[in-house]
């Protein structure tokens, strides 16, 4: 038996080695498998959603001079505006959202929720008012390297409205102030307001958002800073740190700033997922025209809807521009009939404001009139003039004229102002593109009247001087 175990151990024994090996290999085989299909996967999805990304809409204004004969008017924008659509819904879903990066289950659920509740009454005018602007806003956001999503904020901000005055004194789709925008570097052509210039004010927007994106880390936190400010912020976060997976209710801030971040946070969602959706934005192009241009007149001339073109233009400060080129930015379909009718754009009238030691006799010589024609004008022309009184003049000496307000703005929002610490008639005038005797006379006070934090002013909110 011994010479017999002897002879078969080297059999036994190779036996066992192939045996081994088999095992091993089917099983090493297998491993590498699930390794390439693992690596396949990862390196598969990146690469899905960079295809999908490249599909957003990359519109862009470009400055035409055309000769085609197109219909013009309000009715046509439905019909023959060109127009940049919104990615593709699956487009959209297929990608990570970076906004919404870290959240939990649980808050990604509810915030979407909110948005519901905050949001769906109005969805529908807030959508149809980003149609003017958002073809704009979506290739600075590209170029920027922005994420897509942050085309939600002027939702939250602003209603989609650049008209929008808050009661601080912010303005424009992004609801900048103006020492923010001095800050930032926000510019606009003279005449323009650089707060409510579709251009300049999301430039600046986005970028206060990147950078405060760049100062804490996540976007939560960032949109946060964006409303509060950085500085209250990090002191919040001293006392309280906090990252998004800790959730959204035991972020360090008042109320108001968490239900803000919550819309934002569950509007972005809302569109991602094809929920809810943008409509197609109106593609606009540039066109020049120089001075003196009554865009009033210019409108009526082709036949344009006044308003439609302010609302394309929310930037500009004026209604006539007397010496300055501007730029308007117009669909396609108004193109032809503003060149055209470009001659018969001048005003005819324009305001001038009375001077000290003024009459009726030195206006009339001084702009080449009549007494008769000045009061024919002005039929609520009494027999005296104040000082800063604004009267309508014959066109033929512009010099001496101050231009008319942008209709729109003309309708400025009444706020209930808070006066705060350092405030004083003319700085709060100046924020609100308001007088500091137009302050006065609304709220029965004197110009050099003492003012308390705390006391309470209405103001009437319109554009800031150019």
């Amino acid at each position: 038996m011994l010479l017999l175990r002897n002879f078969l151990h080297p059999v036994i024994q190779r036996h066992h080695l192939r045996h081994n090996f088999r095992h091993g290999l089917r099983h090493n085989l297998s491993a590498l498998l699930i390794t390439v299909s693992l690596i396949g996967v990862s390196v598969y999805l990146p690469g899905c959603a960079t295809a999908m990304h490249s599909k957003a809409a990359d519109s862009q204004d470009t400055e035409r001079n055309i000769a085609m004969q197109n219909k013009s008017g309000k009715s046509a924008l439905n019909q023959q505006h060109q127009v940049t659509a919104s990615p593709p819904v699956h487009a959209r879903a297929k990608t990570v959202n970076p906004l919404l990066v870290d959240l939990t289950a649980r808050d990604l659920a509810r915030v979407q929720a909110d948005a519901k509740r905050i949001y769906a009454k109005n969805w529908k005018n807030v959508s149809n008012r980003s149609r003017y602007v958002r073809a704009r806003i979506l290739p600075i956001l590209k170029s920027m390297n922005a994420p897509l999503g942050l085309e939600v904020v002027p939702v939250a901000e602003s209603g989609y409205n650049p008209y929008a005055f808050s009661p601080a004194g912010a303005t424009g789709l992004w609801q900048v102030m103006p020492g923010t925008a001095r800050v930032l570097g926000m510019k606009a052509p003279a005449g323009y307001d650089p707060r409510r210039h579709v251009e300049s004010s999301t430039r600046g927007g986005v970028q206060y958002l990147l950078d405060m994106y760049a100062m804490f880390g996540n976007w939560p936190t960032a949109f946060a800073a964006y409303h509060r400010g950085p500085g209250s912020m990090k002191k919040r976060l001293r006392r309280h740190p906090w990252k998004p997976a800790d959730g959204l209710d035991s972020m360090p801030v008042p109320r108001v700033t968490r239900t803000y971040v919550r819309g934002i946070l569950g509007l972005s969602a809302l569109i991602h997922r094809g929920v809810w959706q943008f409509p197609e934005p109106w593609e606009t192009h540039k066109v020049a025209f120089d001075g003196p241009i009554d865009v009033n007149q210019l409108a009526k001339a082709a036949k344009i809807d006044r308003d439609e073109l302010y609302r394309f233009n929310p930037g500009l400060n004026h209604s006539q521009y007397l010496h300055r080129r501007i730029t308007l930015h117009v669909p396609e379909s108004m193109i032809n009939p503003l060149l055209a009718n470009a001659s018969q754009a001048a005003p005819e009238y324009v305001l001038t404001r009375v001077r000290s030691g003024d009459n009726l006799w030195r206006l009339a010589r001084r702009y080449h009139t009549s007494i008769y024609d000045l009061k024919r004008v002005n039929p609520k022309l009494g027999r005296l003039l104040h000082p800063g009184q604004r009267l309508k003049v014959p066109a033929s000496r512009l010099n001496s004229a101050s231009p008319p307000l942008n209709p729109l703005l003309a309708q400025g929002r009444r706020i209930h102002y808070r006066v705060r610490s350092g405030d004083n008639l003319w700085r709060i005038a100046k924020r609100f593109g308001s007088t500091p005797a137009a302050i006065a006379r609304a709220n029965s006070i004197r110009r050099n009247k003492t003012l308390h934090p705390g006391d309470r002013l209405w103001v009437l909110a319109r554009a800031r001087p150019s």
